[in-house]
């Protein structure tokens, strides 16, 4: 909490300044800071980093106006309810921050079917961002099922887990796989698989905790097959 509480103060200071340029030391140290608080806290998929960085200084000439200030301040504050309601909260202290993102207003709204499907759908979403990074002139397949099966392959992987040299790598590669695409067909779309159309808040909690687990394999993985999101 106190890296956003600097970050917010830092942006407070800018307005006792004349100009805020985009070489200004105050915003070098403010940008370099903003940038690792967003990616160590994998907020940079989240709608508030969005208009922070479209308020941003990117040009030598041009400076932040006080209006641009305020927005910054606003969607920083707005970050700053999140992450500390994800540090207050049991349940979202242990999640992948891109699972608590994309699961935890609809949660606290005691939605927890959809706060399931939400977190698999994140799953998907970045694998499928992922396949189009690493071949930009395919589609990859609009199935997730396949979409698993194809990224992390045990024969042929775009995105390896670990060594694959020796039995063991070759059984976690294929035992992820399974995982990633079994998550997909069971558990993707929870209305699809039940009458009750709902889960109970102790299903949802066990669902979340599996996906976040399988979206820290993912960040495994992309880091240790040398990828760059």
């Amino acid at each position: 909490m106190s890296e956003i509480n600097n970050l917010i103060n830092q942006v407070k200071s800018f307005f006792s300044l004349d100009h805020v340029y985009f070489d200004t030391p105050e915003y070098v140290k403010f940008h370099d800071e903003l940038l690792n608080f967003i990616f160590s806290n994998h907020c940079d998929q989240t709608e508030e980093w969005k208009i922070i960085s479209e308020n941003l200084v990117y040009k030598s000439t041009q400076f932040m106006s006080r209006q641009e200030a305020n927005v910054i301040l606003v969607e920083l504050n707005k970050l700053k309810c999140y992450v500390l309601s994800r540090e207050n909260d049991p349940l979202f202290r242990y999640l992948h921050p891109q699972i608590a993102q994309a699961t935890q207003k609809l949660y606290l709204e005691d939605n927890f079917t959809n706060a399931s499907e939400n977190a698999f759908k994140e799953i998907a979403s970045r694998v499928r961002k992922l396949f189009v990074i690493i071949k930009p002139d395919e589609q990859p397949p609009n199935n997730d099922y396949p979409l698993m099966t194809t990224v992390f392959s045990d024969k042929n992987p775009m995105i390896e887990f670990c060594d694959r040299t020796n039995v063991s790598g070759k059984n976690t590669q294929l035992g992820y796989m399974l995982m990633l695409a079994g998550a997909m067909s069971a558990l993707r779309n929870p209305n699809a698989h039940s009458n009750d159309n709902k889960i109970t808040k102790e299903d949802c909690n066990r669902q979340l905790i599996f996906a976040s687990m399988l979206m820290y394999k993912i960040d495994e993985a992309v880091k240790y097959s040398g990828i760059s999101e």
